[in-house]
């Protein structure tokens, strides 16, 4: 497989039944805990893209995602790829990611729905390619795509909560 000339590629039920389940759980205990929004005197980081918002680099369950879905990701992109990093994200309401092209270990990535409250409509995201494209991802949907090759956003988010993990692969 490969991401065609869309550059880009929605993966339906990518994470399903129980893995997705114990994730959805674990990110929203996580993001309750004290210091979740990273400061540098916390984490030694600050989110720039969407600050005071629960976020995590190499949390230790999503470092073990990242290689576990090594190997999916290889046959989606149709390319020998190594995982770079992951990043854990919860957005609240009124978030905004804004317009941006990812940094170099970010050549081939997932976006992936861990948990959203189902009364929420789906927020989408937004990938241009030769046009925009809205995206719109459930609960385990993954959005590959080339995070340094195609801008891509999130306009305000109107929900209350909604988990997102970034695994992150470059080239081999």
């Amino acid at each position: 497989m490969s991401l065609g000339v869309t550059n880009f590629k929605v993966a339906r039920g990518f994470i399903s039944g129980k893995l997705l389940d114990f994730l959805g759980v674990y990110v929203t205990n996580k993001a309750m805990l004290p210091n979740a929004i990273p400061t540098e005197e916390t984490r030694g980081f600050v989110d720039k893209q969407v600050p005071n918002t629960p976020a995590w680099v190499d949390d230790f369950a999503m470092r073990n995602l990242l290689f576990y879905l090594w190997p999916d990701m290889q046959d989606h992109v149709g390319l020998e790829i190594a995982p770079t990093y992951s990043y854990l994200r919860v957005y609240k309401n009124g978030d905004v990611l804004k317009k941006h092209i990812d940094k170099a270990a970010c050549e081939y990535s997932i976006s992936i729905t861990l948990k959203r409250n189902k009364e929420d409509d789906i927020w989408p995201l937004y990938l241009e390619t030769d046009k925009v494209s809205e995206v719109l991802l459930e609960e385990g949907d993954g959005l590959i795509y080339k995070g340094i090759e195609n801008t891509h956003w999130r306009n305000k988010f109107e929900g209350e909560k909604l988990a997102q993990v970034f695994l992150h692969y470059v080239r081999r």
